[in-house]
């Protein structure tokens, strides 16, 4: 089965008529389709689940392969609700992917480490996304809850590494720079949206932070574009 990406995938999933397991560790829930399609469930709540899923649409948008999601509403009597009684009835369902055994850690891999730790700073995480390996050995970044935490931070000195590959880091964060700086306010509302009825607990204003990454990189692009 080919993985969705968000745009395809519906804003808000029903699971009235889900079954739901646990994970193998036990820490999050997996909800199953009658048709064997599995999604997990964190139960982080509402505001991680925009930023999580505002935050993958963006990537998917750059061109960096990402998990999919939407949101979804626990129903009373669901295991989530069941084991956590109190958990927020707002949630995500992030389209599982079955995870191979070991990482294939390779230049494909760097790379794509390099470029989170540039996205970290550029979209103000205060912990960076992380890379999962599909069984059929396709690279997924995933994890992307922690983005838009704070505004943007210079790469040059935020990112680890910048110095040391100074070069390579710079052609990645301009890169994704030029690719940023052509995001619009309508593609920020098609990120940020959220369906009607679905309460968002919102701590701060996610667009907002959305729109000074967008703006910090057409800084950046004026300042260094035309040096390096």
């Amino acid at each position: 089965m080919i993985y969705p990406q968000i745009e395809n995938l519906p804003l808000q999933v029903d699971a009235s008529t889900w079954t739901w397991s646990k994970t193998e560790k036990g820490k999050f829930w997996i909800g199953h389709e009658r048709d064997g399609t599995k999604w997990l469930v964190k139960g982080s709540g509402s505001f991680y689940a925009l930023r999580e899923r505002a935050s993958a649409y963006l990537l998917q948008t750059l061109g960096i392969n990402s998990q999919s999601s939407a949101f979804m509403i626990l129903p009373e009597g669901s295991l989530p609700v069941a084991d956590k009684p109190e958990i927020e009835r707002s949630q995500l369902a992030i389209r599982f992917i079955d995870e191979h055994g070991t990482n294939c850690v390779d230049e494909q891999f760097q790379k794509a480490l390099k470029i989170l730790r540039v996205m970290a700073c550029l979209c103000g995480a205060n912990e960076r996304s992380e890379i999962l390996f599909s069984e059929d050995h396709i690279m997924y970044v995933v994890d992307n809850e922690q983005m838009f935490q704070d505004p943007p931070d210079n790469p040059i000195t935020c990112a680890d590494g910048f110095e040391i590959e100074y070069d390579t880091m710079m052609e990645l964060t301009l890169d994704l720079c030029r690719k940023l700086s052509v995001i619009d306010n309508r593609d920020i509302q098609v990120f940020t949206a959220i369906p009607d009825g679905y309460v968002v607990n919102e701590l701060w204003p996610i667009s907002k932070l959305m729109e000074s990454t967008v703006d910090f990189a057409k800084q950046f692009l004026m300042k260094y574009d035309d040096v390096i």
